[in-house]
């Protein structure tokens, strides 16, 4: 079920997913930056500046997009096992949450500052994709392969493979 909706009193648009998995299963994969390309549209790799690959205040590093050019982030704010947001080359970007439906059950969220509305469309590929990431399990609890060094990336037809078989999952 996607549920669509305008948050007036703060200036974003939301974007929830409904999934059958439990909260902590979608945290794994919203925090696990090597991730990030997976299921991210307009990510294409990311550079940390430092070596944790997990979500945390502070974190910074660079996004490289799918036009081929970096843009540098900072996480600025974090609470834990719920939400976080980050600086995107300085701007408020998107917000990130899990809310939790049950123990089997949860949303999935994604919040775009208005002035970033054209976002909206990018989020819902990217709400699909960690959708089937986790039906399939993968996330850091499940023992997602690790990548060495820190700077990940994902080949452009992984990432579109997983676009066309989420249809089947939350279509």
């Amino acid at each position: 079920m996607l549920h669509f909706q305008w948050e007036l009193r703060r200036w974003r648009l939301v974007v929830k997913l409904w999934v059958p998995q439990p909260a902590h299963r979608l945290w794994a994969i919203f925090t696990d930056v090597r991730l990030w390309p997976t299921w991210g549209p307009s990510v294409r790799g990311v550079s940390l500046f430092g070596s944790d690959d997990v979500v945390h205040e502070g974190l910074q590093g660079q996004v490289k997009t799918i036009l081929g050019f970096s843009v540098p982030f900072v996480i600025d704010h974090v609470d834990p096992g719920r939400s976080w947001t980050w600086r995107v080359a300085g701007f408020s970007a998107t917000g990130h949450e899990v809310q939790s439906a049950g123990d089997h059950a949860s949303w999935l969220v994604f919040t775009v500052p208005l002035w970033a509305f054209f976002y909206v469309p990018v989020c819902l590929i990217a709400a699909r994709r960690i959708a089937l990431m986790a039906h399939r399990g993968s996330g850091k609890d499940d023992q997602a392969e690790p990548i060495k060094g820190s700077s990940f990336s994902t080949a452009k037809n992984t990432a579109n493979s997983l676009v066309s078989a989420s249809s089947d999952l939350v279509g």
